[in-house]
């Protein structure tokens, strides 16, 4: 290979490896760790990369320790290849390594797309570090253009593009216009270095987190964490096609420590949410899991809505598959009888446009569901909502909340083994979904279990807070202090309940028996008033629908609304035989 300039080092990615130093000697290194680091740095921003992205990437089967003392070697071997009495070409400090790349021609910078000559870093291969794997294939593959760019290349041929555009006209491939998210490398504000890998660590469970979340595509740790806090926000977006970005730090907060995280919009800068969480001990696994959970969370259900709000300003005619889900997501979100036939009509279309579509397939179940409920409808439409959701559960089998849905419908047809399974598994695949949480906390209710329902519950409310189902959570933890007579609590949960959503007619029921059974009639008969007043046709149908296994349940709820005072003997049933009338 000879260099561009003979008084400039030269170094060639594209076929063998190869390093030469001004005036045409070759530098030999020997070891392909030793190749990786100097390839790694040359593509990285300004040359740079901390110890900790390149030991987990080169030393990530060995111990930290191990991992750090091992890039401590190689890198004073690369020191006696490359510097030298009059310059240095590889810099390292105690948490960064630089390769000054102002001093090098490096073949791949200087290809122009489509014209990459040679399979990149060829024959280099760590079958043992499956992180340095990962970062070869990625180089690899974004060497290979795309079928479309050669009608590109074609009209570029008179010159190469202005290097400061970024062509952002088309989403970035793979993401099919669906909304990316990037993590950014969380920031250690402790003041201690040592602590370096625990804010690194924070970010990348995050993204596994994130990645869990099928809906929502998350740019890759290797693309998203090779930039820096000083690195503009709007060019990090482009560069990953990204339209979020979340970024945080983990500091010292007295006797504990803290990490804050923040959530912007990157077309606008736009800070969307922001929050802090305690950590005791930020190193303790199981900790962490659980902040992490309630992250991802609290994340999606932002992200969500600022979907539906970014769609619902969209032109009608120009809806595709995506836009049509986002749209019928927001009405679903309403919760309404309107509200849900146009979801339903949004989602039937877009399965129209794709039969396939896990997404589709699963928010019409998801729809289908809440009318099932809301309309207290027979067997064979539950069973048209199992079948559905058994399609979702093929289309994506790692997508959690098909299996929710599915164990939502054996719920609902009194298979409680065959639902805890499902909604369970539903957990496995997504720990941060807090639907699955509450509906299995629902499922323990309707078994008579509900000891192990408060503990789903409470999860479910810790997960997601601003949650718009949370009212249902809160409803089923009354119902399990009623199941254990603890009227109290029964009370308090169904009127947080009724503060999120009024016209729940469940809680008012739960609340009117909590305050009859305590004595406090007087209330309970006020209780009874609100309930009739949002609901004129309730009678013992809506609680004759419940799918209690044991159906002594029924009978204590409505004994319960018999000790209203002031009310007809008969009442509920009555209402029964007003409606028949």
């Amino acid at each position: 290979m000879r260099a561009a300039n003979s008084e400039r080092y030269a170094l060639r990615l594209l076929g063998p490896f190869e390093f030469t130093a001004p005036g045409g000697r070759r530098v030999e290194i020997t070891s392909k760790k030793g190749i990786a680091v100097v390839a790694m740095l040359a593509l990285s921003r300004d040359g740079a990369r901390t110890r900790g992205w390149l030991q987990d990437r080169l030393w990530g089967s060995r111990r930290r320790a191990e991992a750090a003392g091992s890039l401590r070697r190689e890198l004073s071997n690369l020191r006696k290849l490359l510097n030298s009495d009059a310059e240095e070409l590889l810099v390292s400090d105690r948490d960064r390594v630089r390769l000054r790349t102002d001093m090098i021609d490096i073949d791949l910078l200087a290809s122009r797309p489509g014209r990459a000559i040679g399979e990149f870093l060829e024959g280099l291969d760590i079958p043992s570090e499956r992180g340095f794997g990962a970062w070869l294939r990625e180089q690899r593959d974004a060497l290979v253009p795309p079928a479309n760019d050669v009608a590109v290349s074609a009209a570029t041929a008179g010159g190469t593009l202005p290097s400061h555009i970024v062509d952002i006209s088309l989403p970035p491939l793979g993401f099919a216009g669906r909304p990316a998210i990037a993590v950014l490398p969380f920031a250690n504000a402790t003041g201690d270095e040592t602590l370096d890998y625990v804010a690194e660590g924070i970010g990348e469970e995050l993204i596994v987190g994130l990645s869990r979340i099928r809906w929502l595509p998350v740019i890759s740790r290797n693309s998203s964490f090779s930039f820096t806090e000083s690195d503009d926000r709007k060019l990090i977006a482009q560069r990953l096609g990204a339209q979020y970005l979340v970024e945080g730090r983990l500091y010292r907060a007295y006797d504990s420590y803290g990490v804050s995280a923040s959530l912007a919009e990157a077309s606008t800068g736009y800070s969307l949410w922001s929050r802090r969480f305690t950590l005791q001990s930020p190193a303790a696994r199981d900790e962490l899991e659980q902040f992490v959970n309630e992250l991802v969370a609290q994340l999606e259900s932002r992200i969500e809505h600022a979907e539906q709000i970014r769609i619902r300003g969209k032109r009608q005619d120009r809806l595709g598959v995506s836009d049509l889900i986002w749209r019928g997501r927001w009405h679903l979100n309403r919760l309404t009888r309107a509200d849900s036939e146009m979801a339903q009509k949004l989602f039937a279309e877009a399965l129209a446009l794709d039969p396939d579509s896990p997404e589709a397939l699963i928010q019409a179940t998801a729809a289908l569901a809440w009318s099932i409920w809301a309309g207290r409808q027979p067997q064979d439409q539950i069973l048209g909502m199992r079948r559905l959701a058994q399609q979702a559960m093929l289309a994506d089998p790692d997508d959690g909340r098909s299996f929710m849905l599915a164990g939502i419908a054996e719920m609902w047809l009194r298979h409680t083994v065959e639902a805890k399974n499902l909604l369970k598994q539903a957990i496995a695949l997504t720990p941060s979904l807090a639907l699955a949480h509450a509906q299995l906390g629902g499922c323990f209710n309707l078994a008579g279990e509900p000891d192990q329902a408060i503990v789903q519950l409470k999860t479910a409310l810790r997960l997601s807070s601003n949650d718009p189902n949370i009212f249902y959570s809160l409803g089923e933890l009354a119902l399990a202090y009623t199941m254990l007579e603890q009227w109290p609590e029964a009370i308090e949960h169904a009127t947080l309940a009724l503060a999120r959503r009024p016209a729940y007619w469940y809680a008012h029921v739960l609340k009117i028996n909590a305050l009859a059974r305590m004595g406090e009639l007087d209330a309970a008969r006020l209780a009874c008033d609100e309930l009739i007043a949002i609901k004129p046709n309730f009678s013992k149908r809506f609680l004759d629908w419940l799918p209690f296994v044991d159906r002594t349940w029924v009978d204590h709820l409505v004994q319960g609304l018999k000790m209203v005072p002031g009310r007809s003997p008969d009442w509920p049933e009555r209402n029964d035989r007003e409606n028949d009338a």
